[in-house]
């Protein structure tokens, strides 16, 4: 890989910039980092360049919406759209907690398009200059999607008339339909994301004490930052791949924004290739244990380093290091699939034990949407892993977290979530223009217009997480009696069923489901349990807090009432719902991740009660 365009505009700012000592930050009581994690970002006002579509126009403001449909918003696990608002959002909300060290984990944009690669460039330059706040990303299977860029396309962009209009790089993306043909909508690869956004972390900065890659000698003590630019191009960082002779980027690095901090950032991107093409993995770091073994090497050098000077290393990446489903991921292979409910991004045993070993203590990681606190001790070391799972700003429930840092060995983290989003509704009027093509067109996946009514964001993508759950997640990941049963089932029948034995129990399921046509409920969940349990799984005590308290009280008898309950390794329906409750169950009981201390030297995560504005 040659030195590009990029690579002299790199050199060229880096070197004039002024010389600001980070150590300045270091001067309040209290060291604070914010993590911003699946920003999933995407410009809602782009400029296309394109003769064929600008977009839709907006009479709120008077421009051209480049927005995504309602409808393909309502079959993903991100919003495309609103997220964009959260974002700023949450960026005026750190500004005005006075807070300047902002960590993004991964799939800061939506698919490493340049027009979306630039607009948070532009974002993230206006809030370091006038706010003198200082950002560190890492990157997600998100940006880049592919390691070399390519011609890229959307097939669901909204236009005026509320139909979808296909945009592409290249007119032949797509077999059928016409496409608007963009290069903005192209994906950008490693060389082109990382130098656009080169002041954020993935290159060297006067303003740190340290930079580092994994490619080079951690010469600490005889720092140089002019001899650290001209190591840090992207063509001395590259690894050769296990099945390929071609080599490919890794854009980790360890820099040290204030005094006595090490952020230690990890690219979990594995790629593969078929001919000329490359294909990104979401699976993270049991795929990464394997391809990038020099990564392993260079976390232990890293961690030795960190602790011989006093150093407080905090390891992120887009990819967890820990089982973020409280210790139920085996219980859920054997119910749901090993498949489903994204169990093949669970990182294995072996995995956590190999980045334990290296020495991490704790990890902040995106790429799941969820929110949830892990711990990993390895067996063989003794080693504790915690790994804190950061929600997306994209999904339910809209949150980032804020790490405080009250003295080297103890770390305090809290959970904001964002409530209100000024210019949520921007596009609802759009959005009711696209509801009444569907209807017109009599299109079968026409979603629920009730989700325009929400009151607040969070509202909005607890809303969108239900109708997803409703139109996609039930049909596709569940067993479809467990499924029917859980929405069929009242309070007294479950508590009924509880008392009794396999077979007694079995034949009590298949009566109620075989004698009802319709699902009825007379005291009880009115189908509220499988959305309770997303609600757990996606925001754990963040989810709790939101399931009303006499639900909550009837999910405590019944989990004592089961406790007595045998549980076989039979797929009849009796023995499905004992394992979803078993499952229910942990995620219920979780660690705190909400508000909670880390204390890194024993390795033990302990609740913090968070007084309620």
């Amino acid at each position: 890989m040659k030195k590009t365009y990029f690579t002299l505009l790199l050199l060229s700012t880096l070197w004039q910039l002024p010389s600001i000592h980070s150590a300045s930050f270091a001067q309040s009581q209290d060291i604070e980092f914010a993590f911003l994690s699946d920003i999933h970002l995407q410009d809602v006002y782009a400029a296309l360049h394109s003769p064929d579509f600008k977009g839709v126009f907006n009479p709120k403001t008077g421009k051209y919406a480049t927005i995504r449909s309602m409808k393909s918003q309502l079959n993903s696990t991100r919003l495309f759209n609103e997220n964009y608002f959260a974002f700023i959002q949450a960026l005026e909300d750190l500004k005005s907690k006075g807070i300047q060290l902002i960590v993004l984990p991964g799939d800061f944009t939506d698919d490493g398009q340049p027009m979306n690669v630039l607009a948070l460039k532009k974002i993230l330059e206006i809030y370091s200059r006038e706010y003198g706040m200082r950002f560190f990303l890492t990157t997600g299977n998100h940006d880049p999607v592919k390691p070399f860029g390519g011609i890229g396309g959307k097939k669901d962009f909204l236009a005026a008339d509320g139909s979808e209009q296909a945009i592409a790089g290249d007119a032949d993306f797509f077999p059928s339909g016409e496409v608007a043909v963009s290069s903005q909508i192209n994906y950008w690869g490693y060389e082109e994301i990382t130098y656009t956004l080169s002041d954020f972390g993935f290159f060297p900065s006067e303003q740190d004490l340290f930079w580092a890659h994994p490619f080079q000698e951690l010469n600490v003590d005889g720092y140089d930052f002019h001899q650290a630019v001209e190591n840090s191009r992207l063509d001395q960082r590259l690894y050769r791949t296990l099945n390929s002779e071609r080599l490919l980027p890794d854009a980790s690095y360890v820099v040290e924004p204030v005094a006595g901090i090490w952020l230690l950032a990890l690219d979990g991107n594995v790629y593969t290739h078929s001919g000329e093409d490359w294909s990104g993995s979401s699976v993270g770091f049991n795929q990464a244990v394997k391809v990038k073994k020099h990564q392993l090497d260079w976390i232990n050098k890293v961690v030795l380093e960190a602790e011989k000077r006093g150093k407080t290393l905090i390891s992120f990446s887009h990819y967890p290091l820990v089982d973020f489903h409280d210790s139920a991921s085996d219980e859920m292979k054997s119910l749901f699939g090993e498949q489903k409910f994204q169990l093949p991004r669970v990182p294995s045993r072996e995995t956590s034990s190999e980045y334990a070993k290296a020495g991490i203590r704790i990890h902040f990681a995106g790429h799941m949407h969820i929110n949830d606190t892990g711990i990993f001790t390895d067996a063989e070391s003794g080693k504790t892993l915690v790994n804190v799972q950061v929600p997306s700003l994209a999904a339910f429930p809209p949150a980032f977290k804020i790490l405080t840092i009250p003295e080297p060995e103890t770390l305090e983290i809290s959970t904001i979530q964002l409530q209100t989003v000024d210019r949520m509704d921007e596009f609802f009027d759009l959005y009711r223009i696209e509801q009444q093509w569907l209807l017109e067109h009599q299109d079968p996946q026409r979603w629920d217009s009730t989700i325009l009514h929400a009151k607040n964001y969070r509202d909005y993508t607890q809303m969108h997480l239900m109708e997803l759950t409703r139109s996609r997640f039930i049909p596709t990941d569940w067993p479809e009696n467990l499924a029917y049963a859980l929405q069929l089932l009242s309070q007294k029948e479950l508590e009924h069923w509880a008392g009794m034995d396999a077979e007694e129990g079995g034949m009590f399921l298949m009566e109620k489901l075989n004698n009802s046509k319709d699902i009825e409920q007379t005291d009880g969940l009115q189908g509220k349990l499988i959305e309770d349990f997303y609600l757990l799984k996606n925001g754990d005590e963040l989810g709790k807090k939101l399931i009303p308290s006499d639900r909550r009280h009837f999910y405590e008898a019944l989990f004592l009432k089961l406790l007595q309950k045998p549980l076989s390794d039979s797929q009849a329906l009796d023995t499905q719902l004992v394992r979803f409750f078993r499952i229910f169950e942990k995620l219920y009981h979780s660690l705190p991740s909400d508000h909670f201390l880390i204390d890194l030297q024993k390795g033990e995560v302990k609740r913090v009660d968070r007084v309620e504005d």
